[in-house]
């Protein structure tokens, strides 16, 4: 008997990520630029409005506190809105905040629009990594992340320094005008490239359950503090990295700027590549490569500043800060995924927890780093880092063991 050959099944196209990602990222690199534009820009500032340094330094602390503090309250307070709209609210206002804060006439109106755009970044931010995961499917979501958290590794790129070269230009209001017609910009792209769909979104069950019950779910406060611990062990040593290179090589303000441009460009490339690798090897593996990467870099950094001459030192110091750059970056996209999947109907607001742990993070480092430097020197900055590492380190795989005795243990007769 005769009979036809079967047809090939039509191949399915490949998924590509959606354009809209583009505009999330925008967003991203808006308020990312503001963020750390900041930081170069306070003797500018202090000058200006009449007051010291160091009071002037609290206009950085104010915005991470609020962004800490606010960000998972925010996300409770508009867990039933939908994501679309929030999104263009939320970079909307941080337009409008920005032009007013252009126009401050003191430290009180500054410091208050630096709260405000707190609030409003601890808004957007989470938000915008929750529909970037949702966009895509479990396979691409790691780079769909890497695009989004993209827009702020290349604000350090690229946007502070650009923003620090405009403000030396045309003043710091000056800088501050175009960082709100970026955000301006992005709000319009998220209004007209995101799927409407999206004002939908949220989940159900997200809506009715307690705002911060998520942080009961199994794992999730062990990863939130490996989150704390990934970000106090990198700014232990980034807050001081240009006292760094100056006590331990001698690096002037241009060498400075250089290694600060180059951490930038590695950033960029580790948020990419660790968003790639998390799509292809999974979550955890990335990430505990990536902590175990940033052991040896802290590690290094002080070894080479206090046990070898200057002259080995210096590029030892100047490749294991760039390499800093690619791993601490890169480390980012593989703890976001490992949070979504730990709570999946409950990404915003578990993200929302993350970034403030990342804030938290980020004043711990300051802090921990400034009593080592107290204590046993500058060149000591990166054994504190390691040491943050470690832990957290130590975090994740007891969270992998865990897991692995729970997937091993034997069913009951009745499921049998």
């Amino acid at each position: 008997m005769h009979t036809e050959p079967l047809a090939a099944a039509p191949a399915q196209p490949a998924e590509r990520l959606p354009l809209g990602l583009a505009w999330l990222a925008l967003g991203a690199f808006a308020l990312g630029t503001e963020s750390f534009m900041v930081v170069g820009l306070l003797p500018m500032l202090a000058a200006d409005l009449q007051v010291s340094a160091t009071r002037a330094g609290q206009l950085v602390l104010l915005f991470a506190l609020s962004y800490a503090i606010g960000s998972p309250l925010m996300a409770a307070l508009f867990a039933r809105f939908g994501r679309r709209p929030l999104l263009v609210a939320s970079l909307a206002a941080f337009a409008g905040i920005t032009l007013a804060a252009s126009m401050a006439q003191g430290f009180a109106q500054l410091a208050l629009a630096r709260i405000a755009l707190g609030l409003v970044a601890g808004v957007f931010l989470p938000t915008a990594s929750a529909v970037a995961a949702s966009m895509v499917s479990p396979a691409l979501r790691g780079r769909a992340l890497a695009i989004v958290t993209g827009g702020g590794t290349v604000a350090v790129a690229v946007g502070v320094p650009l923003g620090a070269w405009i403000a030396g230009w045309g003043g710091w209001r000056t800088a501050y005008l175009l960082v709100a017609a970026v955000a301006a910009l992005a709000a319009w792209g998220v209004a007209v490239g995101l799927p409407r769909s999206l004002a939908s979104s949220a989940p159900a069950t997200a809506a009715r359950a307690p705002s911060f019950s998520v942080a009961r779910a199994p794992g999730v406060l062990p990863a939130l503090l490996t989150t704390v611990l990934w970000t106090t062990g990198g700014f232990s040593f980034y807050t001081y990295i240009a006292s760094f290179l100056s006590g331990t090589v001698g690096f002037g303000a241009q060498g400075v700027s250089a290694v600060f441009c180059a951490i930038g460009v590695a950033a960029a490339l580790g948020t990419a590549t660790g968003g790639w690798a998390t799509d292809r090897f999974g979550a955890d593996r990335v990430a505990q490569a990536f902590a175990l990467v940033l052991v040896a870099i802290f590690g290094g950094l002080s070894f080479s500043a206090q046990m070898l001459p200057r002259e080995l030192a210096l590029p030892l110091i100047v490749g294991l800060s760039a390499l800093w750059g690619f791993a601490g970056w890169g480390f980012g996209p593989a703890q976001a995924v490992r949070l979504i999947r730990l709570a999946p109907d409950r990404a915003p607001m578990t993200l929302s927890l993350n970034a403030s742990a990342i804030y938290l993070g980020i004043a711990a480092g300051s802090a921990l780093g400034g009593v080592v430097i107290d204590l046993f020197g500058v060149g000591a900055v990166g054994w504190a880092g390691a040491a943050s590492q470690i832990v957290g380190l130590g975090l994740m795989l007891r969270a992998a063991h865990r897991s692995r005795t729970a997937l091993s243990l034997p069913t009951s007769p009745l499921a049998a």
